[in-house]
């Protein structure tokens, strides 16, 4: 639910009631809608003249718009919605909305939730799991098999090698069954008499079938940790192709059937009576190895425990897969026949048998009878859906893949279709709306630069056991296992904002609502009043991480740049891509700013220049690039940071330290910044944020009007004079940490800062640095608030002055981005479950929090209140304090590192403004007022104590969760995050082993012409942000709590 929703708690959304014949009304009151010309009257002094404004028919105003709303729906309850409607929809800002502009608004809104809804029905999140099979000796594997007790995987290879696998892709050990068999030697090369083509797992008596191109079957027992051969069947008239293997679970040694597809198209069929006993007949015999038993003397010698029968040429070419039914006794098998590609054979040949042709035949197949559905692939690049009993056409033809489709596999709990082409892409379909969810194209060694790769006869395997619900596929002799869903270490109680690390987060004061980005190149739009998720548009940018966003003077557009150089223009409301504007350089933008008086959009970045763009053809979807600064390209490094002062200032920072000023309206130099290091050192020294105080410059020109952040240190200019620095101060919580956060209030008496070690502090900077004093100003600024937010970098906060008070904004790494009070009460993350509401506390917080029994609450405060009197009576002038034998409501706060502080209180000069004490009130004491806890010479009430054992449950309910952050990937990649983090707070510089380029790009085009097409699909990545030093500085925080 929206900011505009919660108008409508017990109504449809407007969006959800319009139907298609709305629409079609709708649409004929747009055509027929011709509106009167406007006359303006203008007065000349002497006489009147009169204008008239020609009107475009089509285009309706807001009130006209109302009005076709409420006679097309019969009502007007959505009157108030539809002048909030009608914003959104006016994206030109001319103040009429036409026919056009409303469909693309819903058809992108429709798109956008059936991406959302879609992209939670993802089933691979995680990169998959790559092992290379070494004993397969280069030959590819034939079949997975997947035993119980415990879970091991079992790849077969072509030329008979056995390697047993652990769930968690660990070679556990191999065997090679043709060790012992005779083989020819043709100069140095070895070549085996035969090649695996299939094998089959026999759950009830822990044996494995394999059969070979010598016509023979091999059962090998694997009950111990030593696999031996125990029977070989051999004689048999034709190659076994496929094996398929049923038996009863209620009673495992009853009898069991062994369907056998051969080369020649005829079915054979082994019934072992019992199974668990014994397989074949045991004569006495001297010589060691396994029981050779000849197929003609099954009858004679073997028919006490096993009878063989067969169902001749039911295909006319090689069996390629097949598939027992026990519940209606029937045999599904598959060949590459056309006439004959797919049959439903009854096993007893009573009943008639059903034949599905093909053009190309059907390589794989899958079917289950709960969902009654059968599933085919074939060389036709097609997946095809059949009813069992239909087969003169199938339900659907899933399109898509480039090659061959060679395995495919249902899902029932997710009602979704695996499919595997030559080539190495698995593709996931939407078994109800037969659409694509996910393309994943496997990273094999052999699969590389465009060669089409060896596969075995059944390189695919699905396991839906509630333990191991993973897809394992083979190529060559490798093997890839991709997990399917959340594992349990990404299903964090903590809610996040996004699925990787976050860039930015910014506040649209005209809409009320928050705009976050993340490096999944992925835009969210929320309502600030509860936290809620408006619209989200996916792949702005491709695959490229959003390194800046920006409003634009209307607060209607939204400007987002890229790690590639991209820039684009939204209409945030709908996701709708406005512009999209030349890239320079294949490098970061890290500054936007749109001069709507000059009609141009101004762009700074790694690429060192400062680029200009025209913004005056709202009709221009593709911008070129004008490089013609005339004050010239002067920095020498990469550009980190811009600020804009009204009307005609802009600054520009860089790496090196030098921060150029420049004037607007001339685009001329006014002066330029050197910082430098003290002492020797001459290595420079990077500004991370440059801002303006912008009242300031237009009412105090004697005071320092700008803002240079440089390794945690803040440099205060005057730029009115000639660039005089009147301070320079440590911001920063700790040493070494950097400022990559700051705003201000409007009236520039309130500073906001977040550094990166997901400190938030605020200052008082109503009289910091308003007059040149004698000496460099080296004290920071009085500090009102400081708190740990985050638990990652903060990389932006936003100072918001809305109607139910003044909040502030922060996005961090940590892959959220909360709401808090200006004190540092928590309010919430924005993607948390339950919604809140600003001018109601009692919704802040967690969900955990606003559960709490108010019983418990009520007796903690008394207990507290009685206490902390007697404690004020003998410690007058002393921090507020229990003993420990006595029970706090919230320990944490004693004993932990103080994760809030605020300013000293006057009249105690052992506080100074190194150390910060807790926050206390100064208001008189009530006379008689036993509810009040006399500290500090103020006092505390019982709401201020229910604020505080609020945020230190909150406290409590973090600590506990971020155990979980823990990186689990390995110290390789652990050391490959260390590195990432250090780029992001010192450098920004370019990962070093990722090739952008070489990604595959699937981009979302969100135009009026082409916004019915499918969106791309890509691979999710998890990315994990956690530096071993937080982790370190938290454990430590932990122990001492």
């Amino acid at each position: 639910m929206t900011g505009f929703d919660k108008d409508l708690p017990n109504k449809l959304r407007l969006e959800e009631k319009i139907k298609l014949h709305h629409l079609e009304q709708l649409m004929q009151h747009f055509q027929c809608h011709k509106p009167d010309d406007i006359i303006l009257h203008k007065d000349c002094g002497y006489f009147t003249s009169s204008q008239v404004e020609k009107r475009k028919p089509g285009c309706m105003n807001q009130q006209e718009f109302n009005e076709a709303i409420a006679k097309v729906l019969g009502t007007e309850e959505y009157r108030d919605y539809i002048e909030k409607l009608f914003t959104k929809l006016d994206t030109s800002c001319d103040g009429y909305v036409d026919w056009n502009e409303f469909c693309t608004y819903l058809l992108l809104l429709y798109r956008e939730n059936d991406y959302i809804r879609t992209k939670k029905e993802i089933p691979f999140l995680q990169e998959p799991k790559i092992r290379h099979v070494v004993p397969n000796r280069q030959e590819p594997t034939t079949k997975i098999l997947v035993t119980d007790s415990p879970c091991r995987y079992i790849t077969v290879s072509k030329e008979g090698a056995f390697s047993v696998w652990t769930p968690n892709m660990q070679l556990d050990r191999s065997y090679d069954i043709t060790a012992n068999d005779k083989v020819e030697s043709t100069g140095t090369k070895r070549r085996f008499k035969k090649w695996v083509t299939d094998a089959i797992y026999m759950n009830n008596c822990n044996k494995i079938v394999v059969g070979t191109s010598s016509r023979e079957l091999r059962f090998y027992d694997i009950s111990t940790s030593h696999f031996f051969e125990e029977f070989h069947l051999f004689g048999m008239s034709d190659v076994p192709y496929c094996f398929d293997y049923w038996y009863d679970k209620a009673n495992l040694n009853s009898e069991s059937l062994l369907v056998c597809g051969l080369d020649s198209g005829t079915l054979g069929l082994f019934y072992f009576k019992k199974p668990v006993t014994q397989l074949f007949e045991t004569p006495f015999k001297n010589e060691p190895g396994a029981l050779k038993v000849f197929i003609q003397d099954l009858k004679s010698q073997h028919s006490k425990w096993v009878r063989y029968t067969c169902l001749p040429a039911l295909h006319s070419e090689m069996i390629r897969q097949v598939k027992y039914l026990p519940e209606n006794g029937a045999i599904i098998s598959s060949s590459s026949c056309p006439n004959s590609s797919l049959l439903i054979s009854d096993i007893n040949r009573f009943k008639q048998t059903y034949v599905f042709k093909s053009p190309k035949g059907v390589e794989c197949f899958d079917y289950n009878k709960s969902i009654n559905i059968l599933v085919s692939g074939s060389a036709n690049h097609n997946v095809q859906l059949w009813n069992p009993y239909m087969t003169s056409k199938p339900i659907a033809i899933l399109r898509g893949h480039n090659t061959g489709v060679i395995a495919v596999a249902l899902h029932k709990a997710l009602l979704q279709i695996f499919s595997l082409s030559r080539d190495a892409v698995i593709k996931v379909w939407d078994l109800k709306e037969h659409t694509c969810l996910q393309t994943i194209a496997m990273k094999f060694p052999s699969s590389i630069h465009g060669r089409v790769p060896e596969h075995g006869q059944f390189p695919m395997c699905l396991l839906t056991s509630p333990n191991h619900n993973c897809l394992l596929v083979t190529c060559n002799d490798y093997i890839g296992q991709l997990s399917l869903g959340n594992t349990t270490k990404n299903q964090l109680t903590t809610p996040v904002t996004h699925d990787t690390q976050l860039c930015c987060a910014l506040y649209n004061q005209f809409f009320k609502q928050v705009v976050t980005g993340c490096d999944s190149s992925t835009i969210a739009v929320w309502d600030i009043e509860a936290g809620s998720k408006a619209i989200v548009f996916s792949n702005a940018h491709g695959n490229e991480e959003i390194t800046c966003m920006k409003f634009d003077a209307t607060w209607r557009r939204l400007l987002t740049g890229a790690r590639n150089g991209t820039i684009k223009v939204w209409n945030f409301q709908n996701g709708h891509n406005l512009h999209k504007l030349e890239p320079v350089a294949d490098a970061d933008v890290t500054g936007l700013l749109a001069l709507n008086d000059r009609k141009v959009i101004l762009a700074v970045g790694w690429s060192r220049l400062i680029t200009l763009y025209d913004d005056s053809d709202p009709d221009n979807m593709y911008v070129t690039a004008d490089l013609s600064w005339r004050g010239g390209q002067l920095h020498k490094d990469d550009i980190s940071a811009m600020d804009h002062c009204p009307p005609n200032l802009l600054a520009t920072a860089s790496f090196d330290g030098i921060v150029y000023i420049w004037k607007l309206e001339t685009e001329k130099l006014l002066m330029k910044i050197i910082h430098q290091n003290d002492g020797n050192n001459l290595q420079p020294i990077p500004v991370d944020v440059v801002m303006f105080l912008k009242y300031r410059a237009l009412k105090f020109r004697d005071a320092a009007t700008l803002i240079s952040s440089v390794s945690g240190n803040f440099h205060w200019w005057n730029i009115a004079t000639e660039s005089i620095e009147f301070g320079r101060c440590l911001m920063a919580e700790n040493i070494g940490d950097s400022v990559v956060g700051m705003c201000t209030s409007t009236d520039d008496q309130i500073l906001v800062t977040a550094d990166s070690s997901g400190f938030i502090k605020v200052f008082d900077i109503q009289d910091y640095c308003m007059t040149k004093s004698q000496h460099l100003v080296t004290e920071p600024p009085r500090t009102l608030h400081s708190w740990k937010g985050h638990e990652g970098t903060v990389v932006s906060v936003e100072y918001i002055n809305h109607d139910a008070g003044i909040f502030i904004l922060s996005a961090s790494v940590d892959k959220t981005a909360k709401l808090w009070t200006i004190c540092g009460d928590y309010i919430g993350t924005f993607g948390q479950k339950h919604p809140w509401d600003l001018k109601s506390p009692k919704t802040w917080g967690n969900k955990d929090i606003s559960q709490i029994n108010e019983d418990e609450i009520k007796r903690d405060l008394d207990t507290t209140s009685d206490h902390s009197l007697e404690v004020s009576q003998t410690s007058q002038n002393k921090d507020f304090d229990f003993p420990p034998s006595h029970s706090s409501p919230f320990p944490d706060l004693q004993q932990s590192e103080s994760i809030r502080t605020s300013t000293a209180l006057p009249g105690h000069p052992e506080n100074d403004q190194s150390s910060v004490p807790a926050k206390t009130r100064q208001d008189s004491v009530n006379n008689g007022n036993t509810e009040d806890v006399i500290m500090n010479n103020g006092y505390m009430s019982k709401e201020t104590l229910h604020a505080m054992y609020v945020k230190e449950k909150n406290l409590t309910f973090t600590c506990e969760q971020n155990k979980a952050l823990r990186p689990f990937l390995g110290a390789k990649v652990l050391c490959d995050l260390q590195r990432r983090r250090q780029d992001r707070c010192d450098r920004r510089q370019q990962y070093g082993d990722i090739n952008t380029k070489q990604m595959a790009r699937f981009g979302k085009i969100c135009t009026p012409f082409q916004v019915l097409s499918m969106p791309g699909t890509a691979e999710e990545t998890v990315l994990m942000e956690e530096s071993s030093r937080i982790l370190t500085k938290f454990e430590n925080d932990v122990m001492t709590v």
